[in-house]
């Protein structure tokens, strides 16, 4: 079922939620004050974009407010986001969503959170990416993480780079995996989602679910032995940076070690300040010289969270000159994932993307449990509770009519957790996981009710 839907905001995340929502053939209205911010909108996407500000009324009702099911607020200002999702609930708009990056707007204050201003849903799209990057440090094998079933099931982004791997040149039915599900492969610039006959090739890039701890020792680790990190290096101390730093500090007690590099001076003295369990210094972490001095090549994982992805992949690429094993970089579009990923980066963060399957998420949340993206968007992981009046309730994989490029990876019934084959059956109450690219999407939705 379609909704109509306001983004306002045409930035990075603004135009990336609204392709998204556009995408699976909703109703969208772009607003932005600036018809340069405006203007990649006009020419890729189905929207129809209103020039203004997003949170004066008489906007809004161009925009047809008093119709909207959703409004999106993702502005760079916080007051302008808060009062368009105000002004939304009051013309009746059932779902809001604001970008609110100040703390001193949600902390302590509980107006906020519990929505008593008009606010559904706060993002900050740069915490939702620390704790995205915290998530990868703890599993230092993975490019990519992402729990399901409350925490039972796991699925791993990993790239196959032993020729030794017992699971390359063999289809998959071969391999006798009873455990695991290879869900889908990257290869190159294409993502499959693969059937029995689908071989591994080395330099692939896959993604496998499993239940969570049985990872361990698998044959998809074949070859990789997971250092503990205990030293941390995160070079640019912006909004990104702060927050990875916060949330790495509460592990200080632990051992962990963390080291942040600020250009600014003036900068690094207030973060020093603020973060007192981090050791500040301020320099041009994009410099060999100062990477160097600051011996980024003991560290276990480095981090490249500066607000500019050039400068972040510079930063890679000299921590890989130094020999640090793991790397993470913080990228503002996904087209530039490819391009980490020739430099040998282990993982890529894009904010907009994490936010967008929270926004998502929200917008199915009656029989959609959990949403998140894979390879940068190309494909949705969607969890999702089967109702009684599915259309694939109560019939066999191999019989339910699922596009060929989708997959169901798991189904939790009760306390079990099922890896499917073709003869697995799709019963009402049920929680599955499935993957879908992009162009399969609708069908899928639709088979499962959503």
């Amino acid at each position: 079922m379609s909704v109509k839907a306001i983004v306002i905001g045409a930035g990075k995340v603004g135009y990336h939620i609204a392709e998204q929502l556009a995408r699976e053939s909703n109703d969208v209205v772009l607003i932005d004050t600036s018809e340069q911010a405006l203007a990649p909108a006009r020419e890729a996407l189905d929207v129809l974009p209103v020039l203004g500000n997003g949170a004066s009324p008489a906007v809004l009702e161009e925009a047809g407010v008093s119709e909207a099911d959703l409004v999106v607020a993702v502005t760079t200002y916080d007051e302008v986001n808060m009062i368009a999702c105000l002004t939304a609930k009051y013309y009746g708009v059932s779902t809001t969503v604001a970008r609110v990056r100040n703390p001193d707007y949600t902390l302590p204050a509980k107006a906020l959170v519990h929505g008593q201003v008009g606010i559904d849903l706060i993002i900050h799209p740069e915490r939702l990416a620390a704790l995205e990057i915290v998530k990868l440090l703890k599993t230092p094998t993975a490019g990519e993480v992402s729990f399901y079933a409350d925490g039972k099931i796991q699925l791993l982004g990993l790239r196959i780079t032993s020729s030794n791997s017992p699971i390359i040149d063999k289809p998959l039915w071969q391999l006798g995996l009873r455990d695991f599900l290879i869900v889908a492969i990257s290869r190159d610039e294409d993502l499959i989602i693969p059937d029995g006959t689908t071989e591994v090739k080395l330099g692939d890039y896959i993604y496998v679910i499993g239940r969570t701890g049985d990872f361990e020792g698998s044959v998809f680790l074949s070859g990789r032995i997971p250092d503990e990190i205990k030293t941390v290096t995160i070079v640019g101390g912006g909004e990104a940076g702060l927050r990875i730093c916060e949330i790495l500090s509460e592990h200080h007690e632990e051992g962990l070690s963390i080291k942040l590099i600020e250009k600014n001076p003036e900068k690094a003295v207030w973060l020093a300040e603020r973060l007192p369990r981090v050791l500040v210094i301020n320099g041009d972490g994009a410099r060999m010289d100062v990477l160097q001095s600051e011996r980024v090549d003991e560290s276990d994982a480095l981090i490249a969270a500066t607000g500019t992805e050039e400068v972040n992949l510079l930063v890679a690429m000299l921590g890989k000159k130094l020999g640090v094993k793991e790397i993470i970089v913080l990228l503002g579009r996904q087209e530039y994932a490819a391009l980490a990923d020739t430099i040998g980066v282990q993982a890529t963060v894009v904010p907009r993307i994490l936010t967008s399957s929270t926004i998502l998420k929200l917008l199915r949340k009656k029989k959609l449990v959990d949403l998140s993206f894979l390879k940068q968007g190309q494909a949705e992981v969607m969890e999702v509770v089967i109702s009684d009046d599915a259309p694939i309730a109560g019939k066999a994989l191999k019989d339910s009519g699922l596009p060929r490029n989708s997959l169901v990876g798991t189904i939790i019934r009760g306390t079990d957790v099922i890896i499917p084959h073709g003869l697995s059956e799709i019963r009402p109450g049920d929680r599955v996981v499935v993957f879908a690219e992009d162009d399969a999407v609708p069908r899928v939705q639709k088979l499962f009710g959503l």
